[in-house]
């Protein structure tokens, strides 16, 4: 399955990245190529048995990370633990689904990673806007994504491949935008 989303991304021009929970897993994800990992929030909690394990061997593939800080954890900590990656703290709520009333935009423009939970595609699309507006060089979207009947544990707050073609062209729009 992650396979086939690894090749779905690479098609659609975008870099697949993801959150692995496993030391195991991280070594797949190397293998697949990515250049890129996601630290889901939960991982900076530091409550799961793998946490320390997985941040480590993260920390030593020297990769670029997304933080998602949506349910807490020791920042400063997690900082000091990656300071020879490039890291990137994404503005993160971690209700699943996200009711969209709930992002406060104010914040969310303090950060240069996104890391969303709605059921839609518009909370991207206008974190892209704001942050074109205030002229961000880099502007980074997380988003869970399902193949058609996927199961998995995010699959129920994920949205399909076919949308997320939806919020890339429309982002890809705004890119282009002199603003």
């Amino acid at each position: 399955m992650v396979n086939k989303l690894k090749k779905f991304s690479d098609k659609q021009k975008i870099e697949f990245f993801c959150s692995a929970f496993y030391p195991d897993a991280v070594k797949f994800l190397i293998s697949l190529g990515v250049k890129k990992f996601k630290i889901a929030s939960r991982t900076c909690k530091f409550t799961d048995p793998n946490s320390l394990e997985i941040l480590q061997e993260k920390a030593r593939s020297k990769k670029e990370v997304f933080i998602s800080m949506g349910m807490g954890g020791n920042k400063k900590r997690i900082s000091k633990m990656f300071k020879k990656n490039k890291t990137t703290f994404c503005y993160c709520i971690s209700d699943y689904p996200l009711n969209f009333e709930k992002i406060n935009w104010e914040d969310a423009i303090k950060y240069d990673g996104f890391s969303d939970h709605t059921m839609d595609i518009l909370a991207p699309i206008i974190f892209t806007v704001l942050k074109k507006q205030k002229k961000s060089k880099k502007i980074y979207i997380e988003k869970h994504v399902k193949m058609n009947n996927s199961r998995g544990p995010d699959a129920s707050t994920s949205i399909s491949t076919e949308k997320l073609s939806e919020m890339v062209k429309q982002i890809r729009i705004i890119e282009k935008m002199r603003i």
